[in-house]
């Protein structure tokens, strides 16, 4: 039952993030959503801090944390790349370092959930470090999801398009907005909740068979909406 398990959520206080918080704890979850001063993905010892505070382990571990700082390529530093890398990439990868372990011995099974982006099948000017992360993203997702199988672990993605964050609006202006819905088939961007329903249907019970994939969310933008 969803209301004896706990998820970790990181990332929580964004805008899908607090959407999926509020949808787990609705749904009977327990979700625990450190901050950045309890968690900080770029902090290897805080990690280890936080999991040596919490020996039980998660059911299952939500990466909602994103970092975009949109630059062309000529402006791009390595503190840049490495920055994006740390906190989409590694610092996730290395709290499965830490949960993936207790998961395995609690022998329930679980569920791992990656929010990533569209990004992560193709991209766009101005996103080299932030594509990058999404696609190594998903790389590790789709390996992990081969490993845990055997072990009642499944592992997913899940790739919004546009959404109605604070992130959007703030690297697109309103005019970029406007152009950016007029490619949506669906003709707006997608409401925090919406995309939170998804993963909440990914981490439970009738997504048991779903391992492995790249669940896109993005109102037909990928399927050809973005040509006019």
């Amino acid at each position: 039952m969803a209301e004896e398990k706990t998820v970790l959520l990181l990332g929580g206080s964004g805008g899908i993030g607090s959407a999926l918080a509020d949808g787990l704890r609705a749904a009977g979850w327990k979700v625990a959503a450190p901050g950045r001063a309890e968690l900080d993905l770029e902090k290897p010892a805080s990690i280890e801090a936080f999991f040596a505070k919490n020996p039980a382990g998660f059911y299952a571990v939500v990466q909602c944390a994103g970092f975009n700082n949109p630059k062309p390529f000529e402006a791009l530093t390595r503190a840049d790349v490495s920055r994006t890398m740390e906190i989409n990439v590694m610092g996730f990868f290395d709290v499965l370092r830490r949960a993936v372990p207790l998961m395995k011995q609690n022998g329930g099974g679980g569920r791992i959930l990656a929010v990533s982006s569209i990004y992560g099948s193709f991209s766009r000017a101005g996103r080299l470090a932030y594509s990058m992360s999404k696609h190594a993203l998903n790389g590790m997702v789709k390996t992990l999801a081969l490993e845990l199988a055997p072990h009642g672990i499944t592992v997913n993605s899940l790739a919004p398009g546009f959404v109605a964050t604070e992130m959007t609006t703030r690297n697109n202006p309103p005019e970029v907005v406007k152009e950016l819905e007029s490619h949506i088939p669906v003709g707006r961007l997608a409401r925090p909740e919406e995309i939170a329903a998804t993963a909440l249907f990914l981490l439970g019970p009738a997504a048991s068979y779903i391992n492995g994939a790249v669940i896109t969310a993005d109102g037909g933008y990928s399927a050809g909406g973005f040509q006019k």
